[in-house]
């Protein structure tokens, strides 16, 4: 679809059609009216979540009561869940924390494989895929790699850090991570959350969503074409709208 403006006349004036939006061949999803010219018989409803239960608890010694920043990815035959992993409070970045993986056929049932990847609490039959590298495991995003260029070896990439910066991590199968950068490689914000990074199809370039603050608590915006190399953070802005 292309924009196109058609004058035509009528009773001696000269109207213009209404512009179309051009979607490409992008998806778009009919959340509001901004993309609908009229509804003919139909309506816009919001559904409401239905409880269906607990399907993980945070039971393990090395997970506890402020486990959390729960990511899931489909990837090919199953899902995968990493989350953090830490028993007690004020514990933050330090190394008590750890990453922790799940895994489930149907994104319903879920199982922690033992991994004998880290030792925690005196035992490596543990779900830990990630330790010792605090403070990542604060809050350890990861997500499987779109860029058709990307390598087999960092096909999964993930973003983890505090508020000295995010350093990168790269893994073949999402399981056995490296540091990609011996340094943090983001350090325009403040980071005390999920900072959430991914490829961009649309853009061709990565670019990750990060924790800021201006006044208040915020959302900034930063670009990247490697991964390493990254744009200063641009601040999101929210139209007319309160803080």
């Amino acid at each position: 679809m292309k924009y196109h403006l058609i004058p035509f006349l009528l009773g001696g004036i000269c109207h213009a059609q209404p512009a179309v939006t051009d979607i490409g061949s992008r998806l778009e999803l009919f959340v509001d009216r901004h993309l609908i010219e009229r509804l003919d018989g139909a309506h816009l409803q919001l559904h409401h979540p239905q409880q269906a239960g607990v399907a993980l608890r945070f039971d393990k010694p090395w997970e506890g009561a402020f486990a959390g920043y729960v990511t899931v990815l489909k990837d090919t035959d199953r899902y995968r869940m990493y989350y953090r992993g830490l028993p007690r409070a004020g514990a933050d970045c330090t190394a008590l924390e750890s990453t922790c993986y799940a895994e489930s056929p149907d994104g319903i049932a879920w199982t922690k494989p033992e991994l004998g990847l880290f030792e925690v609490e005196g035992s490596s039959a543990n779900n830990v895929i990630l330790k010792g590298h605090e403070p990542a495991s604060h809050n350890f995003s990861p997500f499987l790699d779109k860029n058709p260029k990307a390598s087999p070896e960092t096909r999964f990439k993930a973003m983890g850090g505090s508020a000295k910066g995010l350093v990168p991590f790269g893994s073949a199968d999402g399981i056995r991570w490296r540091p990609l950068s011996k340094r943090p490689v983001l350090t325009d914000g403040v980071f005390d959350s999920q900072n959430v990074a991914f490829w961009s199809t649309t853009e061709e370039c990565y670019v990750c969503y990060l924790r800021t603050w201006d006044s208040h608590r915020s959302v900034s915006r930063a670009t990247s074409k490697d991964f390493l190399h990254w744009s200063k953070s641009t601040a999101m802005t929210y139209g007319n709208t309160p803080r």
